[in-house]
């Protein structure tokens, strides 16, 4: 593409060089003596003419007193180029570069629902400028990228299209929660506050969620719950923010209680053991730190004496897993979820104790 004239369908810029041009034909001379007439080197009149260069303040100054133009008008015409420039560039990435492929990735439909936009037909290009917007980026490229800087809870493989909506999930997360302390992480408050927060398990889902976002808050982490974005596969994701606090991100993608409460210990688990970073995603790192995490979640959560005790009875009634968790002061959610998850229990057993949280999310 030449750059004297640059062209994208109906957009066309013309650079200045070509009027520069038309001065030295109209003089009748070589550019080198027309370099000496306007008192410039005959490699700066060669870039102006092969639109290699722009005018700068300078060459403008000189060119009017040239030729009678004024210097305003040789900088307009300048700046005219590089804002057409600039136009068909983003026109051509808006409908050929990879943004248009990312987009696709996105369901725009989460968007409308959830208030970021006025629910009404947008085109591919309008999709694109609106995303943006929302996520502040110039290039939504940015989200293509596995983040090594965040710790994520993701129950599948990574794909492109995961990472992208799990990376965008974590930037409305952000936005949320930058601002709202400036309380360093307390990594050791935080630990001390665990009997408190395992307490919360057995609370009213309409109940909890303030005293537990408030406990948190103490500690310097800053609790978001989100609707899940779908195809991120995300449960939830923690942060270190540039002031020392932190962000812990949950997710509804699984509405059961007792995967919350899962979720929630996991991404605590990270905070505590100052993990804020991961692999690729799908390297052997990163799956040794989701299985630390795993581990400390259970733990917590059922002793693991008290658990063993528990499956070497082998009473698994509804009766049994309401008495159990009682004596250890858990919600029976977690103790079925644990059965079913290692297999002594089918997932289609009492399901009537698996509370829905039918919509966690936290007003920060």
């Amino acid at each position: 593409m030449s750059k004297k004239i640059v062209e994208y369908k109906d957009l066309i810029a013309f650079h200045p060089g070509q009027y520069v041009e038309e001065l030295i034909e109209d003089y009748n001379v070589t550019q080198k003596e027309f370099a000496e007439r306007l008192g410039v080197s005959a490699k700066t009149v060669s870039k102006l003419v092969n639109a290699e260069e722009s005018i700068s303040k300078e060459t403008a100054h000189k060119l009017a007193k040239l030729s009678g133009v004024s210097m305003q008008t040789w900088l307009n015409l300048q700046n005219a180029y590089d804002v057409k420039v600039a136009e068909i560039i983003e026109q051509k990435e808006l409908e050929e570069g990879s943004e248009k492929e990312i987009c696709e990735m996105i369901d725009f439909k989460y968007f409308k629902a959830e208030g970021y936009v006025p629910d009404k037909r947008y085109t591919l290009k309008e999709k694109i400028v609106e995303l943006r917007k929302i996520l502040g980026v110039a290039s939504l490229e940015k989200f293509s990228s596995f983040k090594n800087q965040v710790s994520y809870r993701n129950t599948r493989e990574f794909t492109t299209k995961s990472i992208v909506n799990s990376n965008i999930m974590l930037e409305l997360a952000s936005k949320k929660a930058r601002d709202i302390t400036t309380t360093k992480l307390n990594r050791r408050k935080l630990e001390r506050n665990l009997p408190a927060l395992r307490k919360l398990t057995r609370q009213d889902p309409e109940v909890f969620p303030q005293r537990l976002y408030d406990i948190l808050l103490d500690c310097g982490v800053v609790l978001v719950g989100l609707p899940a974005l779908p195809n991120a596969n995300l449960n939830g994701a923690t942060k270190k923010f540039g002031n020392g606090s932190a962000l812990l991100l949950l997710t509804d993608r699984n509405k059961a209680s007792d995967i919350f409460w899962f979720s929630l210990f996991h991404e605590i688990g990270h905070i505590l053991e100052n993990e804020f970073s991961s692999d690729d995603g799908n390297g052997k790192s990163y799956r040794r730190s989701e299985e630390r995490a795993d581990q400390f979640a259970k733990d917590l959560l059922i002793r693991p004496e008290d658990y063993q005790v528990f499956v070497e009875q082998g009473n698994f009634d509804k009766s049994d897993i309401l008495r159990f968790a009682e004596e250890i002061d858990i919600h029976p959610s977690i103790v079925l979820g644990r059965l079913q998850n290692e297999g002594i229990l089918s997932f289609d057993r009492f399901r009537e104790l698996k509370e829905l949280l039918l919509r966690f999310v936290m007003v920060v």
